[in-house]
C-alpha cells in the first residue's frame, strides 16, 4: 500500500508555464489551482501524511520533505517511520524503499498514468482529464475537489486546499475507501532548487527492478 501511495502522490505539484497574476483572496479553489498551474515554477516544503481507512482508522503516518520543478522533476523524501524516496528526473521515475533494500525504476509517463501527479506535472491541458466536483471555503482555505474522467483510474478524487496562492492541504481518496491526507508546511514558491536534487543513484548493494522499456 505504501508503495502505491508513494507513486500516486509523487510530484503532486510539479508545474510550470508563463506567470499569471496571483489569485485574489476571494477567488475560488479552481481559480487558484488554474493560477498555480499557470504561474509557479518550483515548490519546496516539509510534509506530514496520514492514511486512514474507510472507517476512519489511522493506517499509516509519515513525514518528510519534498521539492518540484517543472517539467517532470520532483522528489519526495519520506523520513519517518521508514526511509522512502520517490524521484522523477524528467524521464524516469525512481522509488527507493530502504527497508526492502530495493529500487524500482520505470519510464516517467508509465509511472504516473492517470494520477494527481499526471495532472500537475503536465501542461494546463491536463485539467481536461479531470472533472470538477465541487468548491468551497473552510478552515481559512479555498478548496477544490476533482475526479478523474478515466473509469480505470487508481483513485476516486483529489481535493486541494489553498491558502492564498499556496497549496497547503491535499486529500486523495482511493477506490477502497481509504484517504491520504497531506499537510505542507514551510512552503516556498519559485525558490531556486538545485538540479542535483532531482538526480538519483541507487545505493550500493540494493536490488534494482526495471519495469517496462527504459
Amino acid at each position: 500500500m505504501a508503495r502505491t501511495l508513494s507513486l500516486l502522490l509523487a510530484g503532486l505539484l510539479a508545474v510550470h508555464s508563463p506567470s499569471l497574476p496571483a489569485a485574489g483572496p476571494a477567488s475560488t479553489g479552481m481559480a487558484r489551482l488554474e493560477a498555480f498551474l499557470g504561474g509557479v515554477r518550483t515548490l519546496t516544503a516539509q510534509f506530514s501524511q496520514e492514511v486512514v481507512d474507510a472507517e476512519g482508522n489511522l493506517v499509516e503516518s509519515a513525514q518528510g520533505a519534498m521539492a518540484l520543478a517543472r517539467p517532470g522533476r520532483f522528489r519526495w523524501d519520506y523520513r519517518e517511520p521508514y526511509e522512502r524516496v520517490v524521484v522523477a528526473d524528467g524521464t524516469r521515475l525512481w522509488l527507493y524503499e530502504a527497508d526492502l533494500e530495493q529500487v524500482t525504476v520505470r519510464a516517467l509517463g508509465a509511472g504516473l498514468g492517470e494520477t494527481p501527479a499526471a495532472l500537475l506535472t503536465g501542461e494546463r491541458s491536463a485539467l481536461e482529464r479531470f472533472e470538477r466536483v465541487s468548491e468551497w471555503s473552510g478552515e481559512d482555505l479555498a478548496w477544490v475537489k476533482l475526479r478523474p474522467r478515466a473509469a480505470d483510474a487508481d483513485f476516486e478524487a483529489v481535493t486541494i486546499g489553498f491558502s492564498g496562492r499556496t497549496p497547503v492541504r491535499f486529500e486523495l481518496a482511493d477506490r477502497l475507501g481509504q484517504q491520504t491526507r497531506i499537510v505542507l508546511t514551510d512552503v516556498r514558491l519559485d525558490a531556486p532548487v538545485p538540479e542535483a536534487r532531482f538526480r538519483f543513484e541507487p545505493p550500493p548493494g540494493v536490488d534494482v527492478i526495471r519495469e517496462g522499456e527504459l
